[in-house]
This record gives structure tokens, C-alpha cells and sequence, in this order.
């Protein structure tokens, strides 16, 4: 039992570290096509005759409604009825921009990549109280949450710029929270980890 336990906060550890140099390749690489398309993947308006994608849509109240070219990635964290949303999009266009692997034809919550604990990165567009957007993974255990926040930022769960909840709603609320939660993180728990969206 003590050796299962040592191992399973072993894989924590290094799956965090990965993580922790994942979440930053990804803001680097919004940067870079920012730099190059003069737009944030997904908010992009040229991006869908550029690179034969369609245009970035959400779904409210039944219709279709665009958001683009207003400065930010919009929707929320988990939206199963807007699959060509800005949240989505955005991993759409850094594929068919050559800045991520993976197949530009991915839409919805397909399009978002797995992470290491078995859950996905996605981007929101202010999550946990973040204001300019966010980059969030779901399903991360809490011994490894800790280690990613500290690595990136403060360690402290509802401070700095990596937040993180235990709350998890795909459906109702989308993953997208008006807070971080005020306790400590509980290794017993698994997390919502949200940094910027940019670095």
C-alpha cells in the first residue's frame, strides 16, 4: 500500500512538471499567432478562409451569434452545443497554423487536447475570476494541482495567476466558475487548473 501511494504521487509529480511546461508552450504559442495573424486563435476573422475552417459561432437561444474580432477568446470551458465556438476554434486554428500537432478537423470538445491526467486544456474566457482569459486543465489530482500552481505561481489555490477548483459541471455551469474555491487543495479532490492566457 505505502509503495502504491509513493508511486501514484510519483507520477503526480512528474505528470505536473510536464504540465507545467505545457501550459507554457501553449500561451507562447497564442502569442506567436498573435504575432503573425494580428489575432488571438479562434477571434481571428480571416482564419476561416485562410486555413477553409468555419467561422467561429456560439449557439444562444437556438441562433447562431459571432464574437469575433473583439479581442478575446470567448465561451466557456465545456459547451457541447457550440462546437465551433471561440474555445474551440482557437485549437482548431493553431493546428492548421502549424503551431500545435493534431488535425485542424477536430471541432467541439474533440478539438481540445488531452492532458496527462486524463482530462483536457481548454480556454475560457475568464475563468475562476481571471479577467483577460484562461487556459485550463481538467481532472488534475490535487497533489499534482498544488505542485503546478507552485511551479507556476504562488501555490496558493485562490491567489495569483494560477487558480484552481474541485467544483466540476460540464453541463449545467460548463466548467466555468465565478470564483476558485477558498480551501486549501485536498490531495483526496481532483481540480479545474486555470493560468492566463497569455504569459
Amino acid at each position: 500500500m505505502i509503495l502504491t501511494l509513493r508511486g501514484t504521487a510519483l507520477i503526480d509529480t512528474m505528470r505536473a512538471f510536464i504540465v507545467s511546461y505545457q501550459i507554457q508552450q501553449i500561451q507562447s504559442r497564442v502569442v506567436v499567432y498573435d504575432a503573425e495573424f494580428g489575432a488571438l486563435p479562434g477571434d481571428d476573422p480571416a482564419a476561416a478562409r485562410r486555413f477553409a475552417l468555419p467561422n467561429p459561432v456560439s449557439i444562444m437561444g437556438g441562433a447562431d451569434v459571432s464574437f469575433t474580432s473583439d479581442g478575446q477568446i470567448n465561451g466557456f470551458l465545456s459547451d457541447s452545443l457550440s462546437p465551433n465556438s471561440e474555445q474551440y476554434m482557437a485549437w482548431r486554428h493553431l493546428r492548421a497554423a502549424g503551431l500545435l500537432d493534431g488535425d485542424p478537423k477536430l471541432a467541439g470538445a474533440s478539438a481540445a487536447p488531452e492532458n496527462p491526467f486524463g482530462g483536457i486544456y481548454g480556454f475560457d474566457e475568464g475563468n475562476l475570476g481571471q479577467k483577460a482569459g484562461s487556459l485550463c486543465l481538467t481532472k488534475v489530482p490535487g497533489r499534482a494541482a498544488e505542485i503546478i500552481d507552485k511551479r507556476l505561481d504562488d501555490g496558493v489555490i485562490n491567489k495569483g495567476r494560477v487558480v484552481a477548483t474541485s467544483k466540476y459541471d460540464p453541463v449545467v455551469a460548463h466548467n466555468h466558475f465565478d470564483a476558485p474555491d477558498s480551501a486549501p487543495y485536498d490531495y483526496e479532490k481532483q481540480y479545474i487548473v486555470c493560468a492566463p492566457l497569455l504569459p
